[in-house]
């Protein structure tokens, strides 16, 4: 693994250098172009990543990604769920990530390139600012990933759901998928290293938010989070 960390610090410097090209491409080519090279650098990163590492994904419920953009909700079992995420939904997407997510080396400067938006739960004015960003991004076509515990879960587990937190989807009334992860965890939280493992990802039915009665808009939250869990073969096993 020491050697492929090396290789692996090389590639990650010879992507930021590719960051030259996307500036010519953005000003020269046009936004398309460039969104283009950015959804072709992050799925070449995720699929690096992922071999790298040595992590075998199965899906289940990929009919299940409605073919216009969309909010995914997911759990969050590891810093592995991103790669895994871009790899398996196979379409542009950004991510309401934690704000020191932006500031990471290398992998910060092209998250921020592919509509992933910082949120800084401890101030209230900057969430509100970054929510409507989010929803902003969505009525531009970009589908959009949240994690709604807001922080990584310890040993597979699914905490509880932010309050609050999927204002996005239901402000910007967009189909909603439910997103199970299962096994990320042990490729690097659980032992805090990097290590091969399998994991298991599941699409649930989509969810039209604009259809929702008042009552079933309190329960979204707490329901979605129990088909996540739902969907976990081994939960609580860990």
């Amino acid at each position: 693994m020491f050697f492929k960390g090396i290789m692996y610090i090389i590639y990650m410097i010879v992507v930021r250098i590719k960051g030259i090209k996307y500036s010519y491409l953005k000003r020269y080519k046009g936004d398309e172009t460039a969104e283009k090279f950015v959804e072709d650098i992050t799925m070449k990163w995720s699929d690096y990543t992922i071999k790298t590492i040595g992590i075998e994904i199965e899906v289940e419920g990929k009919e299940n990604i409605p073919t216009e953009h969309c909010v995914f909700i997911s759990n969050h079992t590891s810093i592995l769920d991103i790669p895994i995420l871009f790899r398996t939904i196979g379409k542009p997407l950004g991510f309401i990530a934690k704000k020191e997510m932006l500031k990471v080396p290398v992998l910060g400067y092209w998250l921020e390139k592919a509509h992933c938006v910082p949120l800084d739960r401890s101030n209230a004015r900057e969430a509100v600012k970054s929510i409507s960003e989010g929803v902003k991004n969505i009525k531009e076509g970009f589908s959009m990933v949240i994690f709604p515990e807001g922080t990584r879960g310890k040993m597979g587990q699914v905490g509880e759901f932010k309050r609050g937190s999927l204002k996005l989807a239901t402000r910007a009334e967009a189909l909603i998928v439910p997103v199970t992860i299962e096994g990320a965890s042990k490729g690097f939280e659980d032992e805090r290293r990097f290590k091969p493992c399998k994991v298991r990802v599941v699409f649930g039915k989509a969810i039209d938010t604009s259809m929702l009665s008042k009552d079933e808009l309190v329960n979204l939250a707490a329901n979605i989070r129990s088909e996540i869990v739902l969907n976990i073969k081994d939960y609580g096993s860990n």
